[in-house]
C-alpha cells in the first residue's frame, strides 16, 4: 500500500519550482484554506502533512490528530513569526536555516526535526529556489527515515509580520545598498514591492542590480 502525503502551500513558490516533485502520486497538494479540512484529510489519510509556506493557524484539529510538519526560514527559536527571510535581510543576517518544526499550538514553537543552511544573497526569488530544494530534501529525508524531534533551546526573537505599508522605501535609510535589500527582498508577485511615493504617484522597483553603490532597477509608475 502506498504511502499518503499532503503538502499544503498557500504560496506559489514551493509548488512552482518543485512541480515533478510534488505532482508525484503519493502527494496531495492543498492550496485553498478551506480544503484543509478534516473531511477531505479522512480520504486522504496522509501520514505527514507538510507545510512548505502556510499563511494560516493551522486548527488543533488537524495537528491533534495528523502529523503535521512546518518548515520556517530561521534558526528557530530566533526569528518565530511572519516575514522571516525579510525580517533577517533588514537585520544584515546573510545565512540562517530551514527548520523544519512538528506544528503545535503556539506559533513557530513546535519540536525540531532538521536544520539546513540557508543562503539570503540574490534575489528573493533566487532564494525561494534555493529554500524549496532545501524543503524537498528534508521531506524525501523525514518520509524514508525515523525521525527524533528536538526542543528548541536559545533566545526566542520573535519577528512581526511586514505589512504592505512596510514596502514604502523611507527616507531613514542609511546608505544604497539597504535600498537595494528592500528592492530585492520584495521583488516578488508574494509581496507589494518596494516603492517610493512622488504626489500623486507611486514608482515601484523590480529586477535590482547592485553595482558600486549605485542600483540600477527596473520601475513602474502608477497613479
Amino acid at each position: 500500500m502506498i504511502k499518503k502525503y499532503v503538502i499544503a502551500c498557500s504560496k506559489k513558490w514551493f509548488i512552482n519550482y518543485q512541480y515533478q516533485f510534488v505532482s508525484q502520486k503519493k502527494f496531495t497538494v492543498i492550496t485553498d484554506k478551506k480544503k484543509l479540512n478534516l473531511k477531505n484529510l479522512k480520504k486522504i489519510n496522509p501520514k505527514y502533512i507538510f507545510f512548505p509556506h502556510w499563511s494560516f493557524v493551522v486548527n488543533k484539529d488537524i495537528f491533534s490528530k495528523y502529523y503535521c510538519i512546518g518548515f520556517h526560514s530561521s534558526d528557530l527559536p530566533y526569528g518565530r513569526g511572519g516575514s522571516p527571510i525579510q525580517n533577517q535581510i533588514l537585520r544584515k543576517i546573510q545565512y540562517t536555516k530551514i527548520t523544519s518544526i512538528k506544528i503545535n499550538n503556539s506559533v513557530d514553537a513546535g519540536q525540531w526535526l532538521y536544520k539546513s543552511k540557508l543562503n539570503l544573497s540574490g534575489s528573493i526569488e533566487e532564494i525561494f529556489n534555493r529554500a524549496a530544494e532545501i524543503i524537498k530534501k528534508q521531506i524525501v529525508i523525514i518520509i524514508k527515515k525515523k525521525n527524533k524531534l528536538k526542543k528548541q533551546k536559545g533566545k526566542v526573537v520573535k519577528f512581526k509580520r511586514l505589512k504592505p505599508k512596510d514596502s514604502e522605501i523611507k527616507n531613514n535609510k542609511k546608505n544604497i545598498k539597504e535600498i537595494y535589500d528592500q528592492i530585492r527582498m520584495l521583488d516578488s508577485d508574494e509581496y507589494p514591492r518596494a516603492f517610493i511615493k512622488s504626489g500623486k504617484f507611486k514608482i515601484e522597483f523590480s529586477n535590482p542590480k547592485y553595482f558600486r553603490n549605485k542600483i540600477i532597477s527596473q520601475a513602474i509608475i502608477k497613479k
